[in-house]
């Protein structure tokens, strides 16, 4: 299986209070550590941002930049411009956000083999649907389309597909007991401490 990935970078960070793309982290910023972390084991890797306005921090050369097709629109949208992003390049795309310091090389490998024959593989914790830690198959682009042109605006809506398969709590905490990899950094409290585990 050839595997892309797309991290979506293209929020306000509102509750940051500044751009969280560009904050320092473990030598990196929290978008180049994404970028660099899934150059390890995903091809190709873009990175999708708002507009061309939109400053983003150094990356590695051999990422692409990208940009939505509906900014602010929603997940669901930025999910179809992933599919379309990776449509003719890999069979399926890893999507994330550019906020998961602790998802690296070793949960895309897990995540990946938990694929099998599945349309996507969505992983659930505490109830919740995680849909941007998640692999979806670009086979899913017609449904995703068909979902936007309904009006449908919940990314949440793709996991309720027939042939997705729903990674569990239980099965999330069999590979990581304290689910770190699914830890975001979405406000200052949280940047401090994925500070205090990865430095500065």
């Amino acid at each position: 299986m050839l595997l892309g990935s797309v991290v979506l970078a293209g929020g306000r960070s509102r509750r940051m209070g500044q751009p969280k793309e560009s904050l320092p982290l473990a030598g990196s910023t929290l978008l180049g550590l994404a970028v660099e972390r899934l150059l390890l084991t995903t091809h190709p890797v873009f990175v999708l941002a708002r507009d061309p306005q939109q400053e983003l921090p150094p990356l590695p050369v051999e990422c692409e930049i990208a940009y939505d097709d509906d900014p602010g629109a929603g997940p669901l949208r930025a999910l179809r411009t992933a599919l379309r992003l990776q449509t003719g390049h890999c069979d399926a795309v890893l999507v994330t956000g550019c906020d998961y310091p602790f998802f690296d090389e070793n949960v895309i490998g897990w995540l990946a083999a938990q694929l099998g024959s599945h349309d996507a593989v969505v992983p659930q914790a505490g109830g919740r649907l995680q849909p941007l830690c998640a692999i979806y198959r670009t086979t899913l682009l017609p449904r995703v389309d068909a979902l936007v042109k309904d009006g449908v605006d919940t990314i949440r809506t793709v996991a309720e597909e027939p042939n997705v398969r729903i990674l569990d709590e239980a099965a999330l905490r069999a590979f990581d007991p304290a689910l770190r990899f699914l830890r975001n950094v979405n406000d200052p409290a949280a940047y401090e401490a994925a500070i205090a585990e990865l430095g500065k």
